[in-house]
């Protein structure tokens, strides 16, 4: 009879503590809320302007070279700044013409992505930009600062 009421004892404070523990709330994170909320989403179409940070040859170029491009200005939603000026950008020669009477050369480029401010490469779009270069003797350069604009290609959700 002592072995059965022991048992029996011993069973239920297992049962017990089984189902406490079932039945127990959930952790809170109390940071989660915050994280979400710094999410916020870049939409497809928005401008962003970019401006070349290198000098260019066009006797130096060939289809498929990439190009780097700075980000103009600041890139913000609802105050928030997104794509911040000063972040890099990337594009693509597209097309060279070289004109053989050393006038101009015609380069065409696109503005293919940029860094946001959570380390994201944002995809953009842009028309090919068709640049005509001063040429100085039989060397076209394009020069620093040149503005190309591009728009973003996907909503993107960004942690700013």
């Amino acid at each position: 009879m002592f072995k059965t009421t022991f048992f029996r004892i011993g069973l239920c404070s297992v049962l017990m503590s089984a189902a406490a523990f079932t039945f127990a709330a959930p952790p809170v994170f109390e940071n989660t809320s915050v994280q979400l909320d710094q999410l916020i989403t870049l939409s497809a179409g928005t401008n962003v302007t970019v401006y070349l940070n290198e000098q260019i040859n066009a006797e130096d170029l060939s289809i498929g070279n990439a190009i780097d491009f700075t980000v103009r200005s600041n890139v913000t939603v609802n105050g928030k700044v997104l794509i911040a000026a000063g972040a890099s950008a990337s594009g693509w020669v597209k097309k060279v013409k070289k004109v053989a009477n050393g006038e101009y050369a015609e380069i065409t480029v696109t503005v293919e992505e940029a860094q946001a401010v959570d380390g994201q490469m944002v995809r953009l779009r842009s028309t090919p930009h068709i640049i005509k270069a001063n040429c100085a003797g039989s060397e076209a350069i394009l020069e620093i600062g040149t503005n190309l604009r591009a728009n973003v290609l996907n909503d993107i959700r960004i942690d700013a």
